[in-house]
């Protein structure tokens, strides 16, 4: 039986000096990684139960909020603790593997803001170990808290590492008392005491952005992909900010209140996973999932998509209401992103697509094999990498991704896409700058066609430039039909019914074209922006934001000087001039390609802040608008005149 501290004594980690280690891998790590790192043992544990809850006895005697993390996995010996606590990197967990779960996560993870103490109760087969990390205030080293315990046999005392569960007044708790009485013969409860006595760890790292009272469990459900229906996971969460009105006991937290008295109940929020709150596989009258599938990539990765009709659940803040795009590995989600530009990356532009579009990516794991593809995960688990050829060790190839999806898009996507467009793509009609345009720009300017032949990709064969080459030509006669001259060259289209194989190459496409959006389509304060990948023109749109301030300052500026019947065609010779110079910047940046990575001319050249600001000098365009609008309509008349 443990009694009095000996004085702050610590058995160092085996490892000299890991508290810089430790240090520096957490503020490399996100915000809420000891929630992943703590669920994620909890699950290679074999818990079937695992609970984010509020320890109450020192609530009752400190009034301290701490959280506890309680698990019904198999537990860990007295060994089992030191191995897995007090060994960087160990813990009988491979450290070799690309993807392993290192020893690393939880501790690293929970340190740095547990300086005080990080206290773990682990049962096996009903027997109670105990161990108590924290910080050691002289030398800095992190460590297990050594404590004067009492052999029950001899009535010896001597200094411990690990010891039972003891009655500790000083800091509030019983320890023996923190077991849930779900957890029976096996399982563990980690309670984080925070960096000093007094402080309060329920909501997570106060010097981190995790004081959202729902913060643990929307964190869950965007980061797990799905729960084992045999599987239980809550959090116990506080119902306001305020603390002042947080429950004062455990039997306050569940207690129905009076009429006209505080509220100070918990929610006890169930963990459903990511794929739950995206089919939502409940009774909703207002809206449901309409279709999903999936799309088989060129490098073996496969794009599972997930498209809602109609109005989505009231989910509130615990889970995403709207689309995202992730990478999945592994039950966890990975580079989840919604933002507009993203979703451009895929063809997608439409706010009404968009936000009702999920897009979940599955890339091959890496594997033993030199130079193969497939990723793996960063040690700190925040991120995926690559393995295999010159792009081994980085990011995620999202934009290669978007292309290739871009090419295959299903079509119950496409269909929404076009019923989502409020108006046809434009195109530049000023013919000299057109052939300008195509005879400097278009030979360059390469498309992603799936060519017919081998491959791993399907190809609908009556889809334009699909068949190869060496098709028979086509001739057209300069007599019959009323045709004036010859024409001959490839089919554009394939004449054999069915699917066939093939294999996505690029070939020259010509030049971009613009349409017009709203701003919910390319955000706030972008005049434009392009999208290179776009289900019904491969070769890339312009999006001009018709809804921008400086849009609409030009076109009402024009406007008033001319008759007001004219007001619609103005707008939309201005919007058309937009439009072309847009395009002509994006054709003419294609030729940078040959002298500056592509990779920097579309991340930077090209990105909404550059093109917006190419646009924002109103006397180019204005030196269009001028001939154009000025030549076709009638001037407004002056007042007295």
């Amino acid at each position: 039986m443990a009694g009095e501290n000996s004085g702050g004594l610590t058995l160092p980690m085996q490892t000299d000096g890991t508290q810089h280690i430790v240090d520096r891998i957490y503020r490399e790590s996100g915000p809420f990684q000891w929630v992943r790192e703590t669920f994620i043992n909890a699950e290679e544990a074999g818990a079937t139960r695992v609970e984010f809850g509020i320890e109450w006895q020192a609530v009752e005697s400190l009034g301290v909020y701490r959280r506890v993390i309680a698990d019904n996995g198999q537990g860990m010996t007295a060994d089992e603790l030191v191995g897995v606590f007090n060994t960087f990197g160990g813990g009988g967990k491979p450290n070799g593997g690309a993807h392993e779960n290192f020893g690393v996560g939880s501790k690293t993870s929970l340190m740095p803001w547990n300086r005080f103490g990080i206290v773990v109760v682990s049962w096996v087969e009903g027997e109670a170990s105990m161990i108590w990390l924290h910080q050691d205030s002289a030398g800095g080293d992190y460590g297990l808290r050594l404590f004067d315990a009492l052999d029950p046999t001899t009535g010896e005392s001597s200094l411990e590492h690990v010891y039972g569960p003891f009655d500790d007044p000083d800091n509030g708790c019983d320890w023996s008392q923190v077991r849930p009485d779900w957890i029976d013969q096996h399982g563990t409860v980690i309670v984080l005491l925070g960096n000093d006595p007094g402080q309060d760890t329920v909501l997570g790292d106060p010097s981190r952005d995790e004081a959202d009272i729902k913060g643990i469990s929307t964190y869950l459900n965007r980061r797990v992909w799905e729960i084992d229906a045999s599987s239980q996971v809550t959090v116990d969460e506080l119902r306001s900010n305020d603390r002042s009105g947080w429950p004062r006991s455990g039997a306050e937290a569940v207690t129905t209140v009076a009429k006209n008295a505080p509220d100070r109940r918990t929610n006890r929020r169930a963990i459903r996973g990511a794929r739950h709150y995206i089919e939502y596989p409940v009774d909703f009258k207002k809206g449901e999932l309409s279709s999903s599938g999936s799309v088989p990539l060129d490098d073996g990765t496969v794009v599972d998509g997930f498209l809602w009709n109609g109005q989505r659940p009231a989910v509130q803040s615990y889970a995403a209401v709207s689309g995202y795009i992730a990478a999945l590995y592994r039950n966890e989600l990975y580079n989840v992103g919604s933002h507009h530009s993203t979703y451009r990356m895929f063809g997608i532009s439409e706010s009404k697509v968009r936000t009702k579009l999920w897009l979940v990516i599955r890339p091959p794991e890496a594997d033993q094999t030199v130079g193969s593809f497939g990723v793996y995960p960063r040690t700190d688990r925040n991120s995926l990498l690559l393995q295999g050829g010159a792009a081994a060790g980085r990011p995620l190839p999202f934009e290669e991704w978007a292309a290739d999806f871009a090419d295959r898009m299903p079509d119950d996507i496409r269909s929404a896409i076009r019923e989502a467009r409020g108006s046809e793509a434009g195109s530049i009609e000023d013919d000299s700058w057109r052939d300008r345009l195509a005879d400097r720009f278009g030979s360059r300017w390469r498309i992603r066609r799936i060519k017919a032949g081998s491959g791993p990709a399907s190809v609908d064969p009556d889809a334009p430039g699909t068949m190869p080459r060496k098709a028979k030509k086509i001739v057209r006669s300069s007599s019959g039909g009323g045709a004036t001259g010859g024409l001959s060259g490839t089919p554009a289209v394939g004449t054999r019914p069915g699917r066939l194989q093939g294999r996505s190459s690029l070939v020259a496409g010509g030049i971009p074209t613009y349409r017009a959006v709203g701003s919910g389509d390319v955000g706030a304060g972008i005049l434009a922006a392009w999208q290179p990948n776009d289900p019904e023109h491969p070769e890339g749109v312009v999006l001009i934001n018709q809804d921008h301030p400086v849009l609409q300052e030009v076109i009402a500026s024009w406007q008033g000087q001319y008759a007001d019947h004219h007001a619609e065609e103005i707008a939309s010779d201005v919007l058309r001039v937009y439009g072309e110079s847009a395009v002509a910047k994006i054709a003419h940046s294609e030729h940078l390609k040959s002298i500056m990575p592509s990779h920097a001319v579309e991340a930077d050249l090209r990105s909404d802040a550059a093109l917006t600001m190419s646009l924002l000098g109103l006397i180019g365009e204005e030196a269009i608008i001028a001939p154009r609008v000025g030549g076709k309509y009638a001037k407004r008349k002056r007042s007295g005149s």
